[in-house]
């Protein structure tokens, strides 16, 4: 089984900035998981929200600036926005980087896998099985993991993952129960559950055999 420490290690340090990803590798994580999307002049960047306002008090969407304007942006803890490249360069390569293609249409998908090229130990996820789709054919070889919520449309939650080609199903553990694991698994997919902080449900479904845990305490 396989930790990646979500958002990097954002119970200590601010979520998907470099100090976050840097403290995981420190406190032993298999690899960690972000989020990516594009800002207005296409630049991967990671960052969860659609806007600035939890973690910088401002109202602006992160599609409506540019790179530059996106780097001058001082959030929570003094924290600064890095962008997929910034992260790579300091990443060793071997850890696992799972890479959330959270918003940008189809453009992130091939932007991401561009970015990526030819970097080993890689997951591409994603709630809309289209930005896999445009990953895919972008090029990527990487394996691709269809995440699945409560809200997620039905179909996604019995056969999504086969349809559009996904190796693995990342669950919001609230859904996880030994049952759906080992149906997922008789598909012939790996299961990751996110996001688990419980000492005792991260023992509780690593029993149940899922391959991959996303915690904010790696």
């Amino acid at each position: 089984m396989m930790i990646f420490a979500h958002r990097g290690a954002s119970d200590a340090r601010l979520e998907n900035t470099l100090p976050a990803f840097l403290h995981a590798l420190e406190r032993g994580a298999d690899g960690v998981e972000l989020d990516v999307q594009l800002s207005r002049d296409g630049e991967v960047i990671v960052f969860h929200d659609a806007d600035l306002l939890r973690l910088a008090g401002r109202h602006e969407r992160v599609e409506h600036l540019t790179w530059e304007e996106l780097s001058a942006v001082t959030l929570l803890r003094g924290g600064k926005i890095p962008r997929l490249r910034d992260l790579l360069g300091v990443w060793p390569t071997d850890r696992w980087l799972n890479v959330e293609l959270k918003a940008g249409g189809a453009q992130i998908g091939r932007e991401a896998v561009r970015v990526l090229s030819g970097r080993p130990r890689v997951l591409l996820s994603s709630f809309d099985p289209r930005m896999l789709l445009a990953a895919r054919g972008a090029g990527s070889a990487y394996e691709h993991a269809l995440l699945l919520a409560a809200e997620s449309p039905p179909f996604l939650h019995v056969n999504g993952a086969q349809v559009f080609g996904c190796a693995s199903v990342h669950l919001d553990h609230r859904l996880c129960t030994a049952a759906t694991v080992r149906r997922y698994h008789g598909q012939g997919l790996q299961v990751g559950v996110w996001t688990v902080n419980s000492p005792l449900r991260k023992r509780e479904v690593e029993g149940w055999g899922v391959e991959r845990i996303m915690t904010d305490s790696p």
